[in-house]
């Protein structure tokens, strides 16, 4: 399938700073927070979408597939946190995801593939992310916890395959050379955001 090329962190133009993993690891309490935190997000920014464009078939029921996955993730980590009895927390917000959102063009097609693209490379961020953070939990000999980054590494991989199967229908042409630009974009916002324990 075509979109196979678009999945997993291939859509990425940078790597994150290898010091990151070892820092999500060692903080692993709020790197689950904010994964926590990221997953209902990704829910709501499913739902939006379907609020947004009624009229398209397709992409509502793959947003209600993808709102019903994103809440069964949350609740995932969710209940990792109760085990751990770390609170959730108020959500402080994501700097990354922020910027990326102001790139979104106001005219109604453009605005549509770009909230699509950026879903997309925001997806494929979180699984490079997760591959890293599995790998050094892994090293650490934290087994339970790595596999469960593995899991959601692969769901995101899907998601990106997604999100770009969706922008793909806009008109390949444009999608591609739109997501040029804002993956260039995406990977300036993470050279420029500080190392911290969270996904993004």
């Amino acid at each position: 399938m075509e979109t196979d090329l678009y999945s997993g962190i291939s859509i990425l133009r940078s790597e994150s700073d290898p010091t990151w993993a070892r820092s999500a690891a060692q903080s692993i309490n709020e790197t689950l927070v904010d994964h926590a935190h990221c997953e209902k997000k990704a829910a709501v920014a499913a739902m939006s979408m379907i609020a947004s464009y009624s009229d398209d078939a397709e992409l509502i029921r793959t947003m209600t597939a993808l709102a019903t996955e994103e809440l069964s993730h949350f609740r995932e980590v969710f209940e990792l946190l109760v085990q751990r009895s770390v609170p959730l927390g108020r959500d402080p917000g994501d700097p990354y995801a922020q910027e990326l959102l102001a790139l979104v063009r106001q005219p109604a097609r453009q605005r549509k593939l770009d909230r699509l693209l950026i879903s997309a490379l925001i997806e494929a961020r979180s699984c490079e992310r997760f591959q890293l953070l599995a790998a050094e939990l892994e090293r650490l000999g934290q087994r339970d916890e790595a596999a469960a980054f593995r899991r959601f590494e692969r769901s995101e991989a899907g998601h990106t395959a997604l999100f770009m199967r969706l922008a793909l229908r806009e008109g390949k042409d444009a999608a591609l050379t739109r997501l040029d630009e804002l993956a260039t974009a995406e990977a300036a916002i993470v050279a420029k955001l500080p190392i911290m324990a969270r996904i993004h």
